[in-house]
């Protein structure tokens, strides 16, 4: 059985513990190790749950003086939370505590060691305590796999923001099209407009009525502190297609898949999101969305869904050659709980989102064919209570592609683009490549 002792009868010992977790130095989320009547083992950090569930059922790995009637004290690394493990001398009673998560003195017996091991594994592989572990994370940790670098609600912010922000470039296909007010509107098949335009793409039956994006994304990110990069892999797909002919409205369907990895451990995130692009001239979009997300990775312990919904503006402004677009969103975001197997969590995560950003599009010609040359600045941060250790993110980019006027008098040409962005954040920084495609 496992018992909670009241928090004020062994305050002391958490005080104890707390002070103990500084021998545990890791630059890993998971890390073990135990001291055996007195004696120190040897810190063993890695960055899998298991290898850290593993150690734990077996702690003669972690210090070879380790008998079954030993007293031993484990400090313990679970997702960037620390934690404490405490046998007495000649007892099978495992005490837990951790400061971080509020907990105090739970204990597990069972009539081995081994077995009141197994059940703190248990405990902590379904009891929800890994939800509260997910959210503690959150709070302390940039390398989170919700919230901090190539993390679950930055890339659903991400995908968000990039569904009505193509709508001020000039490089995937649009065409202008006629609105049924006096000002006109470009029709994208992703959601695109600009205040350029052509006497090639003012036909409106130009204008595609639907469109397939593809593209691959491919990040790195450094964290203070970790020894482990977050690489990231992005598929962002897209489809998005004419509800309205001549009106410049489209439904957007997107489909981000992200492979992630830190270190050795393994993640991804997926989903489905819903936009919808409303001109309301030909300079202003906006662009409401609604998503639905997934997030899982047996190496980093997290199973969670999130469901957001967003408004983005963009405005266009010409300025003699060139155009200025300024982007700004609103997104709201909420984990749920996800069940796989016998495990089902949630980390009660709610989070308010604010991205901004400002691009300068730039025509060039290179060979006889007319590029577009796109400079972006983009600010994420969240705002109200309880935000996360991630809490603001910059973003620098550079992207080349070809110009629609080129592709609205070159029918048979599709759309493709490439670029390169910078993004710093509190103890983060980190490269993102990307290329796209659109036919």
């Amino acid at each position: 059985m496992h018992r909670k002792i009241p928090h004020s009868v062994l305050m002391m010992s958490v005080m104890l513990s707390s002070s103990a977790y500084a021998q545990l130095s890791c630059e890993s989320s998971y890390g073990v190790i135990t001291r055996v009547d007195g004696v120190l083992g040897q810190a063993m950090c890695q960055n899998q749950s298991q290898i850290f569930i593993d150690l734990v059922k077996n702690l003669e790995k972690t210090n070879p003086a380790y008998t079954r009637t030993s007293a031993a004290e484990v400090q313990g690394r679970f997702n960037d939370v620390d934690m404490t493990l405490h046998y007495a001398a000649h007892s099978n009673t495992l005490t837990f505590t951790s400061p971080e998560l509020n907990i105090a003195n739970q204990t597990f017996t069972g009539s081995t060691r081994k077995e009141s091991q197994r059940m703190f594994t248990d405990w902590l592989k379904k009891s929800g305590v890994i939800g509260q572990i997910m959210n503690q994370q959150a709070k302390t940790s940039a390398s989170s796999p919700i919230t901090g670098a190539g993390g679950m609600m930055p890339s659903v912010s991400s995908s968000d923001f990039n569904v009505g922000w193509r709508d001020s470039s000039n490089i995937v296909a649009t065409h202008n099209v006629a609105l049924s007010s006096p000002a006109n509107a470009l029709d994208s098949a992703d959601g695109t407009s600009s205040a350029n335009t052509t006497s090639s793409s003012n036909n409106p039956s130009s204008s595609p009525a639907s469109m397939l994006g593809l593209g691959l994304n491919v990040g790195s990110y450094s964290i203070d502190g970790s020894k482990d990069n977050v690489d990231t892999i992005t598929l962002p797909l897209s489809y998005s297609f004419n509800i309205q002919e001549h009106s410049g409205q489209k439904i957007i369907v997107s489909l981000p898949i992200t492979l992630y990895q830190v270190g050795k451990a393994k993640g991804y995130h997926g989903g489905v999101g819903l936009g919808y692009r409303y001109p309301l001239n030909d300079k202003w979009t906006l662009t409401p969305s609604v998503r639905y997300t997934l997030s899982a990775s047996a190496d980093r312990a997290t199973v969670a869904s999130v469901m957001s919904g967003s408004l983005m503006s963009t405005y266009t402004v010409p300025v003699g050659k060139f155009d200025v677009a300024l982007g700004n969103m609103i997104g709201y975001y909420k984990t749920g709980k996800f069940k796989t197997g016998n495990y089902s969590f949630d980390p009660k995560i709610k989070q308010t989102m604010l991205r901004n950003g400002v691009m300068l599009s730039q025509p060039i010609t290179l060979k006889g064919k007319k590029l577009a040359v796109e400079y972006s600045v983009i600010d994420t941060r969240y705002v109200g209570g309880n935000k996360p250790f991630l809490s603001r993110m910059q973003e620098y980019g550079v992207t080349v592609g070809l110009h629609k006027d080129e592709v609205a008098q070159n029918k048979k040409w599709s759309s493709w683009r490439g670029g390169i962005t910078y993004m710093r954040g509190k103890n983060v920084k980190g490269f993102t490549g990307n290329v796209g495609y659109w036919f």
